[in-house]
């Protein structure tokens, strides 16, 4: 058996402009994450038959297909059917997936686990594509799945690890490990589950075709957000986490005004109630309406402020910030 592991991660600043073309207009500004140890596995195992077997603990569907030609290119697992047509393995496998992060908490976990599965298979296969390929791979199956074009700083997390400037350019996208340690960071951070499904409250397909059309509003946000992603930068580049919480919370302004979705009443009732007890700053992960809200906090009231969280509805969810990337078995 292949056992495959990718972390999820907090966006920290810049997401959306990670998006092709739509970084090519903001000056290829970087986009900043960081990994977390709430991590998406992979179990692949071997069959002397041709059949191929699915199972998903998260979304509790199990398929079976007589043949790789079999399956199917729509279908509830989707992502899972594409990649394992691309590898085209030439026996038969049972595929075993779940994720440590609740389903549509915008903390990267379908990247993740699409990062485990490449990893898995690239490895059941022997077709050895470098890292960089496999992202390329992964990030244009996806876009398949859903459709549109599929932004890319999911994947450099799940692949690398660490806290990490993605960083576009004209000859493709590139990543940088930043010095800042991953232990340091967590002691200001808290991470909040609202318990509601995420249900895309911003459409970054639509931001990016209205940034294209020219509309002023979304561009002069999205100014915002890469000017956010680029200060932090430069402090993250220097070890420092001082001034993160000001940064965040200009971002998390910028977004808001992007998209009023984004957050939703509950969001808000947890957001207020944090920064009545001391929070520095807060922000909803990924594209929001629900899913989780990333918190700045000082570490010496960390403890109070999750206990409230957990008492206003919220759940904390557990972690660390980390240095290790996907991971065969």
């Amino acid at each position: 058996m292949i056992k495959s592991s990718a972390p999820t991660r907090i966006d920290l600043a810049g997401g959306t402009l990670d998006i092709w073309p739509l970084h090519l207009f903001f000056g290829n500004a970087p986009t900043l994450n960081a990994a977390i140890n709430l991590y998406a596995t992979v179990e692949l195992t071997p069959r002397n038959d041709k059949r191929i077997i699915l199972r998903s603990q998260d979304l509790k569907i199990e398929v079976s297909f007589s043949s790789l030609s079999a399956l199917p290119d729509k279908h509830p697992l989707e992502l899972l059917t594409r990649t394992v047509k691309f590898y085209s393995p030439k026996s038969g496998l049972e595929i075993f997936t779940h994720c440590q992060a609740p389903p549509g908490s915008g903390i990267g976990g379908s990247s993740a686990l699409n990062i485990a599965l490449h990893g898995a298979l690239n490895k059941f296969t022997g077709t050895r594509y470098r890292k960089s390929e496999i992202i390329d791979i992964a990030k244009n199956i996806e876009t398949q799945v859903i459709g549109v074009p599929a932004g890319c700083q999911d994947y450099f997390s799940a692949m690398y690890g660490g806290v990490r400037a993605v960083k576009p350019g004209f000859l493709g996208i590139d990543s940088e490990t930043l010095p800042i340690k991953p232990k340091e960071l967590t002691q200001h951070f808290i991470l909040c589950y609202t318990g509601k499904l995420r249900n895309s409250g911003i459409n970054n397909w639509e931001v990016t075709k209205k940034a294209l059309d020219g509309d002023k509003k979304v561009i002069r946000q999205l100014s915002t957000i890469r000017d956010c992603a680029l200060e932090m930068y430069q402090l993250l580049k220097k070890g420092r986490s001082s001034a993160l919480a000001s940064i965040f919370n200009k971002e998390w302004k910028a977004r808001k005004q992007l998209a009023p979705t984004i957050s939703t009443p509950q969001m808000e009732k947890l957001i207020q109630s944090a920064l009545k007890k001391g929070a520095l700053a807060a922000k909803v992960c990924g594209a929001g309406g629900g899913g989780c809200v990333a918190f700045v906090v000082p570490p010496a009231k960390k403890q109070t402020i999750m206990e409230e969280l957990n008492v206003r509805g919220g759940k904390v969810l557990p972690f660390q910030f980390v240095s290790r990337g996907h991971l065969n078995q």
